[in-house]
């Protein structure tokens, strides 16, 4: 019927909206965090903002957006404005993954050296097991992908299927199937109340600045070698997936790499 809203029963939609840990304000939903990358429309934020209201997200994040108007950008959200409320708006894209545990970029191309560059059903079958982890999920800019600036600090890389005639969705479109893929995805059953033991994206920086420091200090980088190399053995120790723990063994063995290499030589003997 024309000019009528259909409005669902929130308590049959889906079986994921279980809690974690009894607490009826935590449910695995919560630990997704919608990042947008220098959005430039109000109404698409709106709509996006509409979109995780209707499926039971709340943590969105803009990244340097471009003339943001809140009253423009309740008129798509309607009901969901407290989501704009809560929302938290970020100087830079690092700033915005403080605290994140896994970062994925929906994207067309994967980039250089994606740690990982699937589909969004592949993505999505791996999620029970990831699910207690606080990822981000980052959407890249209306009139353009996520650069190679973005992608370089996403462990997956996940595209959404599309025909290739018409391969690209908009912003709202885009954040619509993917958390619908979440909820679809997710077991139905009770979700443990514990974190998973995986590092932060800052931890994977503070190896980053090692693993150059060593790749410098050794002489495997220098004038001329091709860029994308120390790109990708970063992605390949992203791709490993480390533990906080393990992460935390390689940051002390490279660092100590790095000092030593940076030490001066010994005197000779004359």
């Amino acid at each position: 019927m024309a000019g009528t809203a259909f409005v669902a029963e929130p308590a049959t939609l889906f079986s994921t909206a279980v809690l974690i840990g009894g607490d009826p304000n935590r449910t695995p939903l919560n630990n997704f965090h919608i990042i947008l990358i220098e959005p430039q429309e109000s109404l698409n934020i709106g709509s996006v903002a509409r979109a995780m209201q209707n499926l039971g997200f709340s943590h969105l994040h803009l990244v340097a957006p471009r003339g943001y108007d809140r009253e423009r950008a309740c008129v798509t959200a309607r009901d969901a404005s407290v989501i704009l409320d809560a929302m938290t708006v970020h100087a830079s894209f690092p700033e915005a993954l403080d605290g994140m545990q896994e970062v994925v970029g929906l994207a067309l191309r994967k980039g250089e050296n994606p740690a990982h560059f699937i589909s969004l059903p592949q993505w999505s079958e791996k999620l029970p097991e990831r699910v207690s982890r606080t990822t981000a999920l980052v959407f890249g800019p209306e009139d353009d992908d996520l650069r190679n600036e973005h992608l370089s600090l996403c462990r997956w890389v996940v595209r959404i299927p599309t025909t290739a005639a018409y391969p690209s969705f908009n912003l709202a479109q885009s954040v619509l199937l993917t958390l619908y893929e979440i909820t679809r995805s997710l077991p139905g059953e009770q979700v443990a109340a514990a974190v998973a033991d995986a590092p932060t994206e800052n931890e994977f920086v503070q190896f980053d600045r090692h693993l150059d420091g060593v790749m410098e200090a050794s002489g495997f980088v220098r004038t001329g070698t091709p860029s994308p190399v120390p790109a990708l053995v970063k992605a390949l120790f992203r791709r490993l997936d480390p533990t906080r723990h393990e992460l935390g063994v390689l940051l002390a063995l490279f660092s100590r790499v790095h000092r030593n290499l940076s030490l001066p030589p010994p005197p000779s003997e004359g």
